[in-house]
This record gives C-alpha cells, sequence and structure tokens, in this order.
C-alpha cells in the first residue's frame, strides 16, 4: 500500500484517483480546480500533504503548469508520474500548424483572418496583438469586459461537432486555434474544422517535467504498485 498524493483538475482526476483506491493504495487529492461535492478525500495543504505521501500522480489540465512546477519546488525527490490524454493528430487532408505557445500561435495566424480561439482566458490579451476578429470561447460566463478586437463566446459544453460547425459558419470563422488537450470533450471543434476545411494552429501541451506520464490509467497503477 502507498500513500499517493493526487494533483486534480482534469477529467482523469476521479477515474485515476479511484483506479489506485481499488488497488489498495491510500489516495487524497490536491485540487487546482475541481468538481464540488466529490466524494474523494482532499487536501487543502498542499505542503503537509508532500509530506506525508509516498508518491504523486498528477492528473491536471495539460496546461495547468502552475501547480506542478509548485509541487515540483516542494518535493523535488518523490517519485512522480503524470497521466494524461494523448494530443490530437492531424490526418492527410488536415492544414494544421503546430507551435508551442500562445505568442507562436499569434504570429502563425493569417493577416486578417476571423479566429475562433480556444486557448484560456489568460491567452486574452496575446490573441489582441493579431490583425483580425477574434472569438475567444469562454467556458464560465463573467462580465469582465474583453480586449479591443476580441470576442468572448461563453459556452459550457458539453460540446458536438455539429454545433461548432454551425457556430464556425454563423460567425464567419477563417482559421481555429486552440490548445492541443487530447482527449473527446474539447475534439468537436477539431472534427468541425476538418469538416468545414478550416486551417488549425495548434499549441502543443507543455512538458510535464515527469519521467513516467501514460495515457492508460492501467498502467499508472502498475507504476504505483512497482514502486
Amino acid at each position: 500500500m502507498r500513500r499517493v498524493l493526487v494533483l486534480g483538475g482534469s477529467a482523469l482526476t476521479e477515474p485515476a484517483a479511484h483506479a489506485l483506491i481499488q488497488a489498495g493504495h491510500e489516495v487524497r487529492v490536491y485540487w487546482s480546480r475541481g468538481p464540488h461535492g466529490s466524494e474523494l478525500s482532499t487536501v487543502s495543504n498542499l505542503r503537509a500533504a508532500l509530506a506525508e505521501a509516498d508518491a504523486v500522480v498528477d492528473t491536471t489540465h495539460p496546461f495547468d503548469q502552475t501547480l506542478r512546477g509548485i509541487a515540483v519546488a516542494m518535493a523535488p525527490q518523490f517519485p512522480r508520474a503524470r497521466v494524461g490524454r494523448a494530443p490530437w493528430h492531424a490526418d492527410g487532408a488536415d492544414a494544421w500548424t503546430q507551435v508551442d505557445t500562445v505568442e507562436q500561435a499569434v504570429a502563425a495566424l493569417p493577416s486578417g483572418a476571423c479566429v475562433f480561439a480556444a486557448s484560456g482566458r489568460d491567452s486574452a490579451e496575446v490573441l489582441t496583438h493579431h490583425d483580425g476578429p477574434v472569438y475567444l470561447r469562454q467556458l464560465h460566463r463573467h462580465d469582465d469586459p474583453a480586449p479591443e478586437g476580441c470576442t468572448y463566446v461563453f459556452g459550457d459544453g458539453p460540446y458536438d461537432a455539429a454545433g461548432e460547425e454551425a457556430l464556425f459558419t454563423e460567425l464567419e470563422i477563417d482559421v481555429v486555434l486552440a490548445r492541443n488537450t487530447g482527449g473527446t470533450s474539447g475534439y468537436p471543434k477539431v472534427a468541425a474544422a476538418r469538416t468545414l476545411g478550416l486551417p488549425m494552429v495548434l499549441i502543443a501541451q507543455p512538458k510535464s517535467g515527469v519521467d513516467h506520464a501514460f495515457t492508460e490509467i492501467d498502467d499508472l497503477v502498475s507504476w504505483v504498485a512497482a514502486l
């Protein structure tokens, strides 16, 4: 039995934690962001939780570098692994430009193009450097004004390809900019762009900084068992 601290904040957090519990491990979760009402054992003091753990499992959002960076700085010696979705891959008909940062993504946009962006709320200011209209998806409604040249598009999801196609057509989108999160929940925008023949600019997942990265929860469970 191992004492495992799970860094939580994605759709994989709960299934990974439950799989580890079923395998006989003691699991607690420190949420970066998470569902209210989770039945998992949670902690609010990261430093104290690290002091009591045997290993750290990162299940945060692939672009949440803040929490994983703090955890590494606090306890660099810990065995740690990450479980996350494999990134999306282009097929032969896709016109994809793949970059590493939102700044590079904006630089790669065609001049004057009408852009649909799913790159996170924090990317709004960077997107103002584009010389065409930008529609930036927001997952949660708020009253903050959008920067000049940027329009917020609110919607909680779940999304489907038909709805994304209709939205892109209504907004007269020329190119889709997105973070390459992988998985199924964000895939409808990729499918819609593919159907409509729209080019995409995709921001690659940042390096997780771990030696053991898995896309299957069973592989994570096997790793913990071998510690």
